[in-house]
């Protein structure tokens, strides 16, 4: 017999990340190779885990038994395998969509309810009689003159049928909508119905009749009934009915529609150059020689209910029963929710997604047999690359696509070739949805990383991805904007409705005035809010809120150029009349004079110039609608002042050259130190004599990087030989090789001491710079600012490694003293200048680094809880993936995304991986993900590796300790709690914004005791300082303590390497001078076994027991700081004790005023 290698298992065939593409061919031939054989000896089973590497030789006996238990692939394993290996890229993806779209699918409770309440609706549809609507209890969901009366109901001749999602089996919770239409009688219009929105007024009284009659009815009786907006058009109510079963009631809910059959009308009546509304319904005066304007939008409302059966019946042939397009459409239905592009009356609803999967399968792209992940990627890459602005089709053999398509942002006609599903779709939204498709697929072609969270998993609002947002809610002032400046055609097209005459009217300004400084402007809408069916209907469309998203290349430029009168009079007059009295004629270098507008310097500091474009929109806007500035609300920059400079400090006193701004900020003093350390580093570079030479210098603090905090400041000064600075800045410099170096820990370190005290006896001696050496290094005085400068050598990092096993045997193993002065010398130097490098690509990462390291600081999370250094890495994975299609250009945007990752990742899964210049191979990043899922124990709850570390992956950053599982889950809570703040304020009708204090002070609400520290031994941030959650504002101090010494840190450290077992320590590292104490659960105070090795801060209890009494710790707290506290007490009474004791302060000073201002108490002296 001939001998036969088993088959391959197929488990074997596709690894975690989908394998190698030629391992994977050679496979699948096997397969095919095995369905073709014939042979008399079949194969072994395929349930063995390893292949084997020789050939056997079964006995025909055994291989006759096992062929009753082999099948060969079949085409559907094979189709998969493909599948995997071509689309897919890594067998993760695939197994996460799919447990995705097992997750997503209906209930059969959902299921059968909906089939029952059709069934239930339908009979009492039939049980309706002909009425008369007169005298309702209910208002009427449309906005009229008058209170309607007297309408004749004629009873629907059609039964009820599913619309929508319900229809196509491919309903999307967690709130389940059943969308049901229910079709007025043609009986029920009259000839011109279809003017002056007569339908539309038909039609909100059928709803209000049904209605009525549901709620009398007892099957109904109990239901929560309300009416809303459909797609926020006060031309489309609906009904939105909640059941009271209580099996279903929280997420399920029922949406009528009332329709009407497309042979109500003539089929020309409502084609876009049509006017069906007549200047007698604005009472307005017409020439009869003018054309009346074409009310496009308008006809295509009607049309949405009169197409909405035939367009629905398409849709449901084409979906029912084919599982991969219902499949398709809901990987698409996530993907557009978690971006919110599909709210508002200009989003891209699922029902447009719906038709294009029908469209593309029309036009034979996509194919019967596509899977659902086929499908997906086939729509984002065809939407990515299809121009719907020049009107594509459903029908087949539309002649009048293009035509109609001048009349619409976007076009794409239905089945019925006369309505256009997206007649409200902006074309500043239709690019956006482009610009996401498009970076979907760039994301799915990405086989480095996992990218299945960022396309379906995190929440990504539309409010995140824009840099500056506009809003209008002043109703008065938007109705005499469109009253003076909006055009007569689009008051007739939108029938009045505000909120599109006010999106065009504001986007063709600000586009016209911005230019290329803005890629694109975007509406920002939520959903309208259900009303009770007994109250009348809002009034909608009376605000707006636009989001900008800027260009960083151009968004900051102080000049806008005009052209020269000379050459070009008429646009020069029209420049003049666009910015009226801003523009100015100037003379430039190159001789030319022209005309222009300047917004601000060249050296403007950064924070000036990000706001140039919040005044180029307010000055459009006060200059062209005479807005005033109370009237509009430009949100831009306001949490910035975090780290600004203090008003407290004075910066006037500081002798510098040049002067120094008092309203200067962390990220433009932070150049000043970048200037001095280049010269330094000359001047080290430029040293005679030394025994070796200095081959690179590198900076490690982070004002390198631009993400220090605090404004560092030239303060430093040398008094009595000891330096006082607020801030060290680190360096690390390494020496050229050479053999003479000992092999003994010790003497190597007293070396580079003395070769550190040679290069400061030369700077001294050279470039008079003053000096002194430390334990730690070489401490250096210049201009102001101090630099501790280390020395690196690759033998030190071995002897700390190396150790001698029991046997004798040297080896060099890593421990927390290695790690840690390798991340110092080695690795840190290259990530500092890894991040440097990306704040000169996006000059955003620095400014949102400062945002998020306040914020923290502000809530009590201080370096031993959370690694600033993290903080840094995490905002630099933000900049370095591309999640959005354009990058962060304002650093208040970057916070807010940072607060999205905090909030909303899962940080079980999630391995952030900064492959900074791509340094990390393919192969490395598939081994790392590998170890990460299958050992995630072993890492710590926050994992973030760069491509510099790979030796340390995800244990050199973060560690169980910093941050714990318990600190993450606070910071988690702090985020989400922060976050929707910021969302309420930034979507609220109200003009204001979250104030900085909001956001960065922490509560003083969970804490257990304070320590409140001597006010005269910690200095002050020199931040903007929003106050203490504890106590108020007090006397500042800002003396400079001695360099490198934290007393506020050491006391923490102290106390959490003490007492750590039993309480939990925060503050404030920025001119903190509270410590919030959080005791541990009071298991850890229970009584519990006498233990020598477990008696720490125990006292003796009752059955030879030993506890830990609260009590016995405050006692040992205040023996270990002993000079350094005033209280320790808790919140509440810290806040009543500081009120009293201010109390009598106030009522002094006023007593005192009081007599100095009185007259008479004067005479009576």
């Amino acid at each position: 017999f001939n001998t036969l290698q088993p088959p391959p298992s197929k488990s074997k065939l596709v690894n975690a990340r989908g394998g190698d593409s030629k391992d994977q061919d050679s496979a699948v031939e096997e397969y095919s190779d095995y369905e073709q054989n014939d042979g008399p000896c079949e194969r072994v089973p395929p349930k063995m885990d390893l292949l084997p590497t020789t050939r056997s030789k079964p006995k025909c006996k055994k291989g006759r038994e096992a062929v009753k238990d082999v099948k060969p692939p079949t085409l559907v394993e094979m189709k998969e395998l493909r599948d995997t290996q071509n689309l897919f890229h890594s067998n993760l993806f695939k197994l996460q969509v799919k447990e995705m779209l097992e997750e997503l699918q209906l209930k059969a409770k959902y299921s059968e309810f909906t089939e029952r309440w059709i069934e239930t609706f339908s009979t009492f549809t039939r049980q309706m009689k002909d009425g008369l609507l007169e005298h309702s209890k209910l208002e009427v969901p449309l906005r009229l003159s008058q209170k309607a009366s007297g309408f004749i109901f004629s009873r629907p001749t059609r039964e009820p049928y599913l619309i929508g999602a319900a229809s196509t089996g491919t309903l999307l919770g967690p709130k389940i909508v059943v969308d049901v239409a229910l079709e007025m009688p043609k009986e029920c219009f009259h000839k011109e119905d279809f003017l002056n929105l007569r339908y539309d007024q038909k039609r909100a009284l059928y709803l209000t009749y049904v209605v009525e009659r549901m709620r009398e009815s007892p099957e109904y009786s109990q239901d929560h009934f309300a009416f809303n907006y459909f797609g926020n058009n006060p031309l489309k109510p609906v009904l939105e009915l909640t059941p009271a079963a209580k099996h279903v009631a929280k997420r399920l809910q029922v949406r009528l529609f009332i329709t009407a059959p497309l042979s109500s009308f003539k089929a020309g009546r409502f084609v876009p150059w049509n006017n069906n509304i007549r200047p007698s319904y604005f009472s307005d005066d017409w020439d009869d020689g003018q054309p009346l304007p074409s009310t496009q939008h308008y006809n295509s409302s009607v049309l949405f209910d009169l197409t909405l059966s035939e367009n629905q019946a398409h849709l449901e042939k084409f979906f029912k029963g084919k599982r991969n397009f219902q499949d398709g459409l809901l990987l698409l239905k996530v993907w557009l929710r978690q971006r919110e592009l599909d709210v508002g009356f200009s989003g891209v609803s699922a029902y447009i997604l719906a038709s294009f999967i029908v469209y593309l399968n029309q036009n034979r792209i996509l194919h019967q047999s596509s899977s659902s992940y086929q499908v997906a990627r086939t729509v984002w890459n065809q939407m990515a690359n299809t121009d719907w602005t020049t009107g594509i089709s459903l029908a087949t053999g539309s002649a009048q696509t293009e035509e109609v398509a001048k009349y619409f942002d976007v076009c794409f006609l239905d089945v019925t070739g006369q309505y256009n599903l997206a007649a409200n779709v902006s074309r500043s939204l239709y690019k956006r949805v482009q610009a996401e498709a498009k970076l979907a697929v760039e994301l799915l072609n990405d086989m480095k990383t996992n990218q299945f969270p960022h396309i379906f998993m995190q929440k990504s609002p539309l409010y995140s991805r824009v840099d500056n947002i506009l809003k209008i809610t002043n109703g008065s002032s938007i109705n005499q904007m469109l009253m003076l400046h909006s055009e007569a055609r689009f008051k007739y097209d939108y029938v009045n409705f505000g909120y599109p005459q006010l999106l065009r009217l504001l986007t063709n300004l600000l586009q016209k005035g911005l230019g290329d400084r803005v890629n694109d402007i975007l509406p920002l809408e939520t959903a309208t809010a259900a009303w009770p069916v007994e109250t009348r209907p809002p009034d909608i469309g009376k605000h707006i809120i636009l989001g900008l998203i800027l260009d960083p290349d151009h968004a900051y430029n102080v000049l806008n150029k005009g052209p020269a009168p000379n050459e070009d009079p008429e646009g020069a007059a029209e420049f003049r009349r666009f910015w009226g009295e801003k523009s100015n004629l100037r003379r430039f270098q190159d001789g030319s004079i022209t005309e222009a507008v300047v917004w601000g310097a060249l050296k403007d500091p950064p924070y000036k110039k990000r706001v140039i474009v919040r005044q180029i929109v307010l000055h459009l806007l006060d200059h062209h609608f005479q807005l005033d500035s109370e009237d509009v609300q430009y949100i831009a920059a306001e949490l910035e002042q975090v780290y600004r400079l203090t008003p407290c400090f004075k910066i006037a006193r500081l002798k510098t050259k040049p002067q120094l701004d008092q309203e200067t900020d962390a990220e433009a003093a932070s150049p000043h130190v970048i200037r001095c350390y280049d010269e330094l580093a000359r001047q080290l570079h430029g040293l005679d004599d030394l025994p070796l030479e200095i081959v690179s210098i590198s900076g490690t603090s982070p004002v390198f990087r631009y993400c220090e905090p605090e404004p560092v400041l030239p303060q430093a000064r040398l008094i009595a030989n000891r330096m006082h600075t607020t801030h060290v800045q680190q360096v690390v410099i390494q020496l050229g090789q050479s053999g003479k170096w000992p092999n003994e820990l010790g003497a190597l370190r007293a070396l580079k001491t003395a070769f550190l005290i040679e290069i400061g006896e030369k700077l001294e001696a050279q470039y008079r710079i003053q000096w002194k050496i430390t334990t730690e290094g070489l401490m250096v005085l210049k201009q102001g600012f101090c630099f501790m400068i280390q020395l690196a050598h690759s033998k030190e990092l071995a002897l700390v490694k190396q150790s001698v096993t029991e046997r004798g045997t040297t080896i060099y193993v890593d421990n927390p003293t290695s790690r840690a002065l390798e991340r110092q010398h080695y690795i840190l130097p290259k990530v500092s200048g890894a991040l440097h490098s990306l704040h000169q690509t996006h000059p955003a990462f620095g400014p949102t680094v400062l945002l998020a390291k306040r914020w923290l600081a502000t809530q009590l999370i201080d370096d031993g809880l959370w690694p600033n250094i993290a903080t840094e890495l995490l905002v630099a994975f933000l900049f370095q993936q591309r999640h959005t299609p354009q990058p962060i250009a304002a650093p208040q945007t970057g916070f807010f995304r940072f607060l999205q990752l905090l909030s909303h990742s899962d940080w079980k899964s999630e391995l952030m991986i900064l492959n900074f210049n791509n340094n990390c191979p393919e192969h490395e990043l598939s081994d790392l993900e590998h170890s990460f899922r299958s050992e995630r124990h072993s890492f710590p709850p926050v994992v973030v590796t760069t491509s510099y570390d790979q030796q340390h992956a995800g244990r050199l950053w973060t560690s169980d300790q910093a941050p714990s599982s318990l600190v993450l889950g606070h910071v988690t809570r702090l985020s989400r709690e922060a976050l929707g703040m910021i969302e309420s304020s930034l979507m609220s009708k109200v003009l204001r914004f979250v104030r900085p204090a909001q956001l960065f002070r922490a509560s003083n609400e969970g804490y257990d005791l304070v320590i409140q520290i001597r006010p005269d031994v910690l200095p002050n941030t020199l931040c903007h300082d929003h106050g203490s959650p504890f106590v108020p504002f007090g006397q500042p101090n800002f003396q400079m303590g001695r360099a490198g010494v934290n007393c506020l840190a050491k006391i923490v450290n102290q106390l959490r390497s003490a007492y750590s077992d039993f309480a939990a320590f925060f503050y404030n590292p920025h001119g903190g001078k509270e410590v919030a104490i959080m005791w541990r659960p009071s298991s850890e105070f229970a009584p519990k076994p006498f233990k020598v090795n477990e008696v720490q801060s125990c006292t003796p209890c009752d059955n030879e027991k030993v506890q830990v009494l609260k009590e016995t710790l405050v006692e040992d707290f205040k023996l270990l700081l002993k000079d350094f506290y005033l209280r320790i007490v808790t919140p509440e009474e810290l806040i009543r004790q500081q009120k009293e004791h201010l109390a009598p302060k106030r009522n002094l000073n006023s007593n005192k005023k009081a007599e100095k201002t009185s007259p008479k108490l004067k005479r009576k002296k």
